[in-house]
């Protein structure tokens, strides 16, 4: 990598990193900002006016029905005998038998066979 290049990795990184942070610095600003003015507008202990109480402007409400479906029952289940406790047996070991062995005769490189040794 020749050095123009480490020159422009490093400015372009520098700018980078730049960019982001003054981003960060100006979202903490404006959060700060709209949680001071929120403070300022409801600071101080005003509370609403109130009127006097009169006969027209109590408020007329009129009563509301509400119905409930309640819940079902669940079904009701009998039990009227338990089965016996399941028994676990262990088989018993057999000893394995012996394979049985098989003898295959294969023919000599002349074709025959002769039913004799290596001779």
């Amino acid at each position: 990598m020749n050095s123009i290049h480490r020159i422009g990795l490093a400015i372009a990184s520098l700018a980078t990193v730049l960019v982001v942070g003054s981003a960060f610095v100006i979202g903490g600003y404006l959060s700060a900002g709209t949680i001071a003015s929120a403070a300022t507008a409801s600071s101080g202990p005003t509370d609403p006016p109130t009127e006097a109480p009169n006969a027209t402007s109590a408020p007329t409400l009129e009563p509301q029905t509400i119905y409930i479906e309640s819940v079902p029952t669940p079904a009701t289940v009998t039990i009227g005998k338990t089965a016996p406790p399941a028994t676990r047996t262990i088989p018993k070991l057999t000893p394995k038998a012996t394979p049985p062995v098989i003898h295959v005769v294969v023919p000599g490189p002349t074709g025959e066979d002769d039913g004799g040794g290596d001779d």
